[in-house]
């Protein structure tokens, strides 16, 4: 990718809807294409922590504003932002990637595939926004997906990640 801004794509869903699965699952197929892909996970609930005891915790407990792990074919950045959580602050520095996957930040006004596995959830509907470009769906009992109402929005299948990849793929203009 040459001098274009990176187009992204998020996974929002409830809490074990299958955002992480799904999402490993459309990089892998989605990196084969010769993409350079980058992930963004929200962490809503300041759960993830180093871990304890590992060089780099320890230099991040010390109060360091960066940490950097490097290794042969890999380098892994801890920084503190002072700026939040926001969706902005982790997009930072990311030109040069043809795609970022953003997990979570379901508020967010990104392009997102909006994962529901119950009839209830796609009931209530409160995930689907203007910028839900597709509802990724478990099929229930019958084989059918739960209807989704008045909705013009393309339905994909949760347990399709060819086929999820394939939605994204196309929706950037990459096949």
């Amino acid at each position: 990718m040459t001098g274009r801004k990176p187009h992204i794509i998020g996974f929002a869903g409830y809490s074990g809807s299958g955002k992480t699965t799904l999402a490993v699952q459309v990089v892998d197929r989605i990196s084969r294409h010769g993409l350079k892909v980058a992930v963004v996970k929200h962490d809503g609930h300041g759960h993830y922590r180093e871990s304890e005891g590992t060089d780099s915790a320890r230099y991040a407990a010390t109060g360091a504003e960066a940490v950097i792990v490097a290794g042969p074919g890999y380098s892994y950045k801890y920084e503190k932002t002072g700026g939040g959580a926001g969706l902005g602050n982790a997009l930072a520095g990311l030109d040069g990637f043809d795609l970022i996957v953003v997990e979570g930040f379901k508020k967010e006004p990104i392009p997102k595939l909006v994962l529901m596995r119950t009839e209830e959830q796609v009931r209530d509907g409160s995930l689907i926004d203007d910028h839900t470009v597709a509802l990724v769906l478990k099929k229930i009992g019958d084989g059918t997906y739960p209807a989704a109402g008045e909705r013009n929005i393309p339905v994909l299948d949760i347990d399709d990640p060819d086929g999820v990849a394939a939605f994204v793929l196309r929706r950037f203009s990459y096949i």
